[in-house]
């Protein structure tokens, strides 16, 4: 059936050359007005189109239209969809989304919802065809072949096509090569069908030559698993050994491929490899640009002079944009500048802006280099002013071409036809659960009130205003507007701490933004801070008589640094945040070739030191200033803090720096004279910790013997020298993180006795009690539930297993897959298939290069640990999926290696699902419902953390209230706590006391005082 109802006569347009089209202000804008009035008034002539209001009489669509929440669950439960089996699970599902406060649920839903029985499944069955219904509008087949009928009847309706494979995640080279498979499939067989259809000049030819038939869109992110910027050579190398085939073969069969864009994080590395591509095959290019970048005039040129001066002739998919809540969240959630622009006009100017960059290089005749145009918009105004730009530069309407999205604006396809436009459309194929993410944005684009195909067809809004030049309306404000989008403007947004007065920086707190590595000037400069890093070389030989003397140096200058105006003590901690600021990637070299950590990993370790740092420099203040308990007339109730004493920091190799400083720093800033005994395996960059603090306690005006004496650095053997200042009376605070064993062993020795059993302690009892603030071990789980979204399970499973080689107390050793058929079910043998692919896609090597994922465990005894647990397991019979490790690694970087492992199916009882193991393993273990994945998750006594991937309400909500960890995760990975968001800590064998990072957790180093003063003298009262 062809798009469109009737057929007119095409008038073909000629470039105006009259004066008043030249160039410049009104007359401009009065052509861009005549040519946007007629293509408008030919849209709106024509009503038979997908977004006419018939469109918006569709059910769904109109109930999601009067009611904002209504839509968002919709929208929520229209994503989860597909992965939804039975007439139960969608049942369960919908009305799990529509039973939310505040959702208004239309009558005919809600009876069956309510009905149950056979008025279930017909409430089922409506809204089933109605997704289904909606996904066809906008998705023309699951595949090329059930495509085919439609393009050609778009063919014969005067409409080129460009045809997309849906999905967006690839995780595995599995997935890599089937996409490339389809690709070469459309390459292949495409042009021998289109090839048979009749001729059409205007579609075939532009003002300079032929334009292929068959247009095919790719994306790069599916056709590898390693498409990280962060190793931009290594990414390049991976998608080329899968794209050049395609282009290949492309070439061969006249095929024109277009490289889409996708997120920002990706425009670099796409534009990189683009032009690679174009430089090594001689193929029909396209390259897709968003305008909604504030990158984009720039990024505009930058491939104009690239096509000039390699001698190549591209195109130029101009877009708006179809990623804007992602990049605004992404952006505020790192602390990074916001890459789009912040209101909608501002998309829109840069748009006109981008098209005349374009048009100014456009080639004017066969075999010049340049870039021809392609607008793929909705939008009439910025048609209607791309068209005039073409006239103003003596170029015809056919140099460019007019793109728009199958599904939408069915009108304006009909008005560019008639106007005598190259039309083609964007038609996505593919299953229903790789393209969902591309309904819910059609969708979301369709009923936003933003949208100017609502405004131009829905709304019936006046032409003059939907073609008015770009700009604010009034009472809008200008450039820039929009809250959240400058990290200027982010610590007063969030407020994550207090904000005392007297402090050279009186703003709140907001967490250290991590190195965007997408961004080729912070990778050049990382990976030049850390080749030149050196790890100070540091005995651990500090014996107990040393310690002892510390300890004596500590006590003596614990009433000074008590005394220190606490404005003085936070400066330092300020100071110091300031100071590893200006070293962040010199000290994240240390830990790298210290400790093993990865690019990512080690950088964030150094952003949670200075978090550390800033955060309770600021929670740190009003402890010590009295606080008055209400307002009692003759009664002065006040409460404060003061210091407990001297502190012991015995601190972990597996976040050298972080933890170090979180535990010294609060013990610091809070009054307490520290000795720092670091973990025997990581010295090196505890000591530049301590020289750090040293500097900025001389920066703030601390004089330097109390410096010396209050920040003391003790490297030394746990078992002699840690053990004597657990022990030493005169310690007050000893603040631990490590293993379960020691940290039990740190709690019984830090003990007093009991004077019933050592008569002694009755008649010389201890001066004070030692407080032990003790954070151990994890035996971590997530459970995948049966609507998990798999794109982000799979990923965010591996991350948390194998992120620094599952060297944390917060990874996840236990994954725990829903499905009510077994492990032979659905749920469990595709996650378990896609897991098991996604990490053989992790690469080992040397932590020093960017695209290491898997660098060396931390020492020879902790790999024969972890492989004694790993050659159990398989004895045990236990099926599992691993990776080896590159032959001769070991040797050449001196440094011991355990292949990540996966084993499946792992009973309850396995050692496996119970022991900590403290490297990359991973057990995954089924449940049969959600509740038996509590239960199995629940039942260990470790209670750090733990996670959830789910779509449905209330499985969400069961697992806030019902799943017993420190810290929990919905829909994301588990490990990556943020101070001051995430604050971190489990109970149970989990570790005992406040969380780190949080507002609570200064109070481990401290005492309350409260006093009661009698204000009144002779029955007279100040207050009165």
């Amino acid at each position: 059936m062809a798009l469109f109802s009737r057929k007119s006569k095409v008038v073909t347009p000629v470039a105006s050359s009259s004066p008043a089209m030249a160039p410049g202000g009104g007359a401009a804008e009065a052509r861009i007005l005549e040519i946007g009035t007629d293509m408008l008034a030919r849209a709106r002539g024509h009503k038979t189109g997908l977004l006419s209001a018939k469109f918006y009489s569709d059910a769904l669509m109109e109930w999601s239209m009067k009611d904002p929440q209504f839509k968002v669950q919709m929208f929520r439960f229209v994503d989860a969809f597909p992965m939804l089996k039975t007439t139960d699970d969608v049942y369960e599902h919908l009305r799990d989304y529509l039973d939310q406060p505040g959702v208004s649920v239309p009558p005919v839903i809600a009876a069956g919802l309510k009905a149950g029985g056979l008025a279930k499944g017909l409430a089922v069955k409506t809204i089933s065809s109605q997704i289904t219904s909606m996904a066809s509008k906008f998705i023309a087949g699951t595949d090329a072949a059930s495509a085919l009928p439609g393009l050609k009847s778009m063919w014969d309706d005067g409409i080129a096509f460009s045809v997309d494979l849906l999905g967006e995640t690839c995780v595995s080279d599995e997935e890599a090569d089937g996409y490339q498979a389809k690709y070469l499939d459309l390459v292949r067989n495409l042009p021998g069908a289109v090839q048979a259809w009749k001729g059409e000049a205007r579609l075939e030819t532009d003002h300079v030559g032929a334009v292929p038939r068959t247009n095919v869109s790719i994306k790069i992110s599916a056709l590898s698993a390693r498409c990280d910027p962060i190793d931009t050579e290594g990414a390049i190398r991976d998608l080329m050994k899968r794209i050049v085939p395609i282009l290949e073969t492309a070439k061969e069969r006249g095929v024109f491929v277009n490289f889409d864009m996708e997120h920002f994080a990706f425009k670099d590395l796409t534009i990189e490899l683009f032009q690679r591509c174009v430089e090594a095959v001689d193929f029909h290019a396209g390259l897709a640009m968003q305008a909604y970048l504030k990158s984009g005039p720039e990024d505009a040129r930058r491939v104009c002079e690239w096509a000039k001066a390699k001698g190549k002739t591209v195109t130029v998919r101009l877009v708006k944009g179809a990623y804007w809540d992602a990049e605004t969240i992404r952006s505020e959630l790192n602390g990074w500048p916001c890459p789009v622009w912040p209101v909608k006009w501002q998309t829109d100017a840069c748009y006109e802006q981008m098209a005349k960059i374009f048009l100014d290089a456009t080639p004017r005749k066969a075999g010049e280099a340049g870039v021809k145009l392609a607008l793929g918009s909705h939008n009439v105004r910025s048609i209607a002013s791309v068209l005039a730009a073409c006239e103003q530069r003596g170029l015809p309407w056919n140099a460019i071409e007019l793109q728009m999205l199958h599904g939408m604006a069915d009108q304006l396809k009909y008005a560019a036809a008639e106007m005598g436009l190259r039309m083609r459309e964007y038609v996505p194929v593919g299953e229903m659960i790789p393209g969902m993410a591309y309904l819910v944005r059609r969708l979301l684009e369709n009923t936003s009130n933003e949208s100017w195909l609502k405004a131009g067809f829905l709304d019936n809004a006046d032409p003059a205003a939907l073609l008015r030049t770009p700009g604010p309306k009034a009472g809008e404000a200008g450039v820039g507007a929009g809250v959240g989008f400058s990290p200027e403007v982010l610590p007063e947004r969030h407020t994550l701490s207090p904000a005392p007065a007297g402090l050279s920086n009186t703003r709140p707190f907001f967490t250290e933004p991590v190195r965007d590595f997408a961004e080729k000037k912070q990778r050049e400069a990382f990976g030049g801070a850390i080749a030149r890093a050196t790890v100070p070389k540091v005995a651990n030989d500090r014996t107990p008589s040393q310690a002892q003397e510390m300890v004596t140096r500590a006590a003596a200058a614990l009433p000074a640094w008590r005394d220190t105006d606490a404005r003085v003590r936070a400066e330092v901690l300020l100071k110091a945040a300031a100071m590893m600021r200006e070293q962040r990637d010199g000290l994240a070299g240390v830990m790298i070739k210290e400790s093993g950590k990865t690019w990512r990993e080690a950088d964030a370790d150094v952003c949670e030191a200075i978090d550390f740092c800033e955060y309770y420099a600021r929670c740190a203040v009003g402890l010590f200033e009295r606080t008055r308990l209400g307002k009692f007339v003759g009664e002065l109730d006040e409460v404060w803090h003061q210091p407990k004493g001297v502190a012991v920091i015995i601190s972990p190799w597996n976040f050298p720096l972080a933890i170090c400083a979180g535990m010294t720093v609060a013990a610091l800033v809070t009054g307490n004279p520290v000795i720092v005994k670091p973990a025997e395996q990581t010295p090196g960059i505890a000591s530049i910790l301590c020289d750090i603090l040293r500097q900025a306690m001389g920066a703030a005006g601390v004089p330097g013997k109390l410096a010396a004496d209050v920040v003391q650095f003790c490297p030394a053997p746990g078992e002699t020298t840690g053990a004597a200042l657990v022990r030493d009376p005169r310690v007050a605070i000893v603040a631990f993180t490590g293993s379960r064993d020691v940290g039990l062993d740190i709690l019984t020795a830090a003990a007093p006795g009991s004077p019933f059993v050592n008569a002694a302690l009755r008649t010389n009892p201890p001066t004070h009690v030692k407080h032990v603030v003790c954070e151990m071990g994890g035996k971590n789980a997530l459970i995948v539930d049966t609507s998990a979204d798999f794109d982000e399970a799979v990923l965010g499973v591996r991350q948390s297993a194998f992120g620094f080689q599952g060297q944390k107390c917060s990874a996840c050793s236990r994954c725990i897959v829903v499905d009510s058929q077994g492990m032979e079910g659905p749920t469990f043998t595709a996650f378990r298939r896609r897991l098991g692919e996604a990490m053989k896609a992790l690469t080992i090597g040397d932590p020093l290069l960017p695209g290491t994922d898997i660098g060396p465990v931390i020492d020879a005894e902790a790999k024969a640990k972890i492989e004694g647990f790993i050659a159990r397991a398989k004895q045990s019979g236990l099926a599992y999926v691993s990776l080896e490790i590159p032959q001769g690694l070991e040797r050449t970087l001196g440094k011991p290696f355990v292949a990540p492992h996966v084993f499946f199916g792992v009973p309850e009882t396995h050692e496996l699902a119970r022991e900590e193991i403290f490297g990359p393993v991973l057990a995954v273990m089924h449940a049969s419902n959600f509740d038996d994945a509590l239960r199995i998750a629940n039942a260990l006594p470790y209670k750090l953390t733990g996670g959830v991937y789910s779509r449905m309400p209330s499985h969400i909500e069961q697992a806030k209230r019902d799943f017993r960890v420190g810290n929990l995760y919905i829909n994301r990975g588990i490990t990556g706590a943020l101070v001051g968001r995430h604050p971190f800590g489990g109970f149970g064998m989990s570790g005992s006391g406040s969380k780190a990072g949080g507002s609570e957790y200064l109070l481990h180093f401290v005492d309350p005082r409260a006093c009661a003063e009698n204000t009144m003298r002779r029955g007279f009262a100040p207050e009165l």
